[in-house]
């Protein structure tokens, strides 16, 4: 039996001894550094935020809309009857149209029928040579343009009746100088509504000018215009907006009742 030695354990026994202290005594350095109220794990979170649609060109433009509406009103609202002219009129009292423009821009007219708005200004009656609007509860009366008065006295001529019997012809010259000067139209030819209560069936001619271009149209005194294009006329507008088109038309067709009885009467234009 072997016998050991107590000497052999004595250099094993010092070593641990002597790792033991050294491990205790980076301890007591580590927890005298460390804070004492623990670290604790940094995870990093994904936050995905809920889906939303923007749409940038409405947020452009609706400032930009809004903007604009504000300056057409207040545009609307700078306008008095001064910076007016009244280029034109047809009618009397409470029907007919007035041609109206603004002193700034005076070659842009607007054709306004009676109830209907310009500049805010609504027109309200028709006079020989003026027309009244009213406005915010108030009454202007606009004097028919200087230039215009002679020729407006010149109105009503001696009618004459044409036959019908075979299509007219119209040249578009003619057309382009009317829709450039509206107002010659009523030195030539005059026409008032024909109504059913408040509803307009037709325009009836009672005066056309002696050995003007409507003369040769075979219009007739007392002929009421009730068709143009197979479209029923029932408002200024809608003979406003024929008229406006026929530069771009080879033949127009008209419809009058005469004497009961209804006539086409039907243009060439060349």
């Amino acid at each position: 039996m072997i016998k050991l030695s107590n000497s052999s354990f004595l250099p094993i026994f010092a070593k641990l001894l002597i790792l033991m202290v050294l491990a205790k005594s980076i301890t007591l350095v580590l927890l005298w550094f460390l804070p004492s109220d623990g670290v604790e794990l940094a995870q990093q979170h994904s936050y995905k935020p809920k889906y939303q649609r923007v749409d940038f060109e409405n947020m452009i433009q609706s400032p930009v809309g809004a903007k604009g509406q504000g300056a057409a009103s207040s545009s609307s609202n700078a306008v008095s009857i001064t910076s007016m002219v009244l280029k034109g009129l047809y009618g009397k009292q409470n029907y007919g149209y007035v041609i109206v423009a603004l002193k700034t821009s005076s070659n842009k007219t607007s054709i306004i029928a009676v109830g209907e708005e310009f500049s805010g200004f609504t027109l309200n009656s028709i006079a020989p040579m003026s027309a009244t609007f009213t406005k915010a509860g108030k009454e202007y009366t606009l004097e028919l343009e200087k230039t215009m008065t002679s020729s407006r006295a010149s109105l009503y001529e001696p009618e004459v009746e044409i036959d019908d019997g075979s299509p007219k012809t119209v040249s578009k010259e003619d057309i382009l100088a009317y829709a450039k000067s509206p107002q010659d139209i009523w030195k030539e030819i005059s026409i008032v509504e024909v109504k059913n209560g408040e509803e307009i069936e037709g325009f009836r001619v009672t005066k056309i000018a002696k050995n003007s271009k409507m003369a040769t149209l075979g219009l007739r005194e007392g002929d009421v215009i009730i068709k143009a294009n197979n479209i029923e006329l029932k408002s200024y507008k809608d003979a406003i907006d024929i008229y406006n088109g026929l530069d771009k038309l080879d033949a127009v067709q008209i419809v009058v009742l005469r004497e009961n009885q209804e006539v086409e009467l039907v243009y060439e234009i060349h």
